[in-house]
């Protein structure tokens, strides 16, 4: 039996709400009702699952989370709420000054928001580098009216010591490597983790929650949606082709599963990891 590298743990950044008409796009309101309950302003609750992979070796953590420095503006807008803060949970099985890398999917604020964002002159994990994709990068830098308020945090001269910027589709580590789809952002990336028998794929917001299955069911966020369209169905059907477990960064209800079915009409089965 091939050995494991990593004890994989599901995090939790909290949750935080979202329009349904921006979460669910084109998608008839009668389809995603039934499936999703809204709050008293009409709003979807979103979770943020972070994985954590503890090695040997090396730790690191998949995105990270919504963080904790937003304004009393946007906590009222999106209704962040959490029981205790990921550097607290990540102390929990290790601690945030061994988390060796962070990589990301893309930039948005709920998916980057303790990787850069200092608590006290200090960044929340000190010695970890910030894997991603170079044009995402620039997306933050380079923001515009429709892509302001998707990016919360700005990356500054004195930031580029900690971040590792890489262009397309590429090995980080041994096991370890992303696939650059765009989609979602120009910069979206999906992350692959084969750790012996454990193969694990974090396809981030090309499928945020199990319900974001059918290639068809795109957000009105996605940036490119008919990119979305295409790489969904390429990762599908590796996902089914090839038995990883998903793990789905905004399902409040399964945060991982295997993909069965076919492309076209895709099923989840829930793992616990």
């Amino acid at each position: 039996m091939e050995s494991r590298q990593f004890e994989i743990r599901i995090l939790s950044d909290g949750s935080f709400s979202l329009d349904p008409g921006a979460f669910f796009g084109t998608v008839p309101r009668p389809i995603w009702n039934s499936h999703f309950s809204l709050d008293v302003r009409g709003r979807v609750k979103l979770a943020l699952n972070i994985p954590f992979f503890i090695g040997r070796r090396y730790s690191f953590l998949i995105d990270s989370g919504i963080g904790n420095t937003f304004d009393s503006r946007k906590a009222e807008i999106f209704q962040f709420t959490k029981e205790s803060d990921l550097p607290e949970q990540v102390s929990r099985f290790s601690s945030p000054e061994k988390v060796d890398f962070i990589i990301h999917s893309h930039l948005h604020f709920d998916h980057a928001g303790h990787s850069i964002s200092m608590e006290k002159g200090k960044r929340h994990f000190p010695n970890a580098r910030i894997v991603a994709q170079k044009e995402e990068a620039h997306n933050v830098r380079n923001t515009n009216e429709i892509t302001r308020s998707s990016y919360g945090m700005m990356i500054n001269r004195s930031d580029s010591r900690y971040l590792s910027l890489i262009e397309g589709s590429r090995n980080i580590r041994n096991g370890i490597r992303v696939i650059k789809t765009g989609g979602h952002t120009s910069g979206h990336q999906v992350i692959f983790v084969d750790d012996g028998p454990m193969k694990i794929m974090y396809p981030g917001d090309l499928i945020p929650t199990t319900f974001h299955l059918k290639p068809n069911y795109i957000t009105a966020i996605d940036t490119f949606p008919l990119d979305t369209l295409k790489m969904k169905k390429k990762i599908i059907e590796k996902a089914i082709r090839e038995n990883y477990v998903c793990i789905f960064n905004h399902d409040t209800k399964i945060a991982a599963g295997r993909i069965a079915g076919s492309v076209s009409k895709p099923e989840v089965i829930p793992v616990d990891i």
